[in-house]
């Protein structure tokens, strides 16, 4: 096997995991026009990871004012 068919087997390995992994997070119909479309939607799944994101971001935002406050007092 020569560098260029690994490369290629590795890149349509990735782009089918790819495919794989949003099939899970976004439903899109088959008359979509593009991603701006209306009708594209998050699955259960998606809105899940979606809402566990939102959660993560706030609760490290908390963390950061949280040790802000704890080494520069005067700030606060």
């Amino acid at each position: 096997m020569d560098i260029y068919t690994l490369l290629t087997n590795i890149l349509a390995e990735l782009l089918a995991l790819t495919d794989r992994t949003l099939d899970e997070w976004v439903n899109i119909p088959a008359n979509a026009t593009g991603p701006l479309d209306p009708n594209v939607t998050l699955t259960t799944t998606g809105i899940s990871l979606v809402g566990y994101i939102g959660t993560l971001a706030t609760e490290t935002a908390n963390l950061l004012c949280t040790i802000a406050r704890t080494l520069f007092p005067a700030i606060a």
